[in-house]
């Protein structure tokens, strides 16, 4: 049996309840292997989980249905952490931080204080990518040749197709690529060895 794993597909709890939408898959390049999808809900006060794959019992393109109830989505780890970063973390850094400003009411006036730099880190197991939505699939003259849409997954996880949307506006389809054919994996783009003809000539997804 496959399985399909898509970005925006709702999670559902074992008892019933809506976990929110999947937003981001975390696969390992090298053995083609989904370890967590990502999981969102709310507007404000957001907070995403990584759920791991062993969780999820079934899976379709509008839904993912794990084997954990509602209440126990806390103790899930959160996909990303902030924290504050010392003095000596900033000079370590590989990228710059910004610091964040916060009002002490003196007198007539408010005066800036800054608080320490800030940080977010994300909890992804080591050697994995977390994909965004709507990847750039990149052929092998490096033309950007459609978006991933979806995994298709066998029973053991492992990805066996990508789902890819194909065309330009109003003459849109999607058709399945061989995982054997990926030769590279980032979180925005994945490059294909194909050529864009060859892409082109694989049949269309109904």
């Amino acid at each position: 049996m496959e399985n399909r794993i898509r970005w925006g597909a709702k999670a559902i709890s074992s008892d019933g309840k809506d976990l929110g939408k999947v937003i981001r898959v975390v696969i390992h390049p090298k053995n083609n292997e989904v370890t967590h999808v990502v999981i969102e809900k709310g507007i404000f006060n957001r907070v995403a989980k990584l759920v791991p794959i062993t969780t999820i019992f079934f899976a379709a393109p509008d839904e993912v249905r794990l084997k954990i109830e509602s209440k126990d989505v806390e103790t899930l780890q959160d996909y990303e952490e902030t924290f504050f970063v010392t003095g000596e973390e900033i000079d370590n850094l590989e990228s710059g931080v910004t610091p964040v400003y916060w009002l002490r009411p003196v007198g007539d006036y408010a005066e800036l204080y800054p608080l320490p730099p800030l940080n977010t880190s994300i909890n992804v197991p080591k050697d994995t990518k977390s994909l965004e939505p709507g990847c750039d699939i990149v052929s092998a003259e490096e033309k950007t040749i459609g978006r991933l849409r979806s995994f298709v997954l066998n029973d053991e996880g492992k990805i066996t197709h990508l789902v890819s949307e194909y065309g330009g506006f109003g003459s849109k389809s999607k058709k399945l690529i061989p995982i054997d054919w990926v030769e590279e994996i980032d979180e925005c783009k994945v490059r294909v060895s194909a050529s864009s003809v060859m892409v082109e000539k694989l049949p269309e997804m109904d």
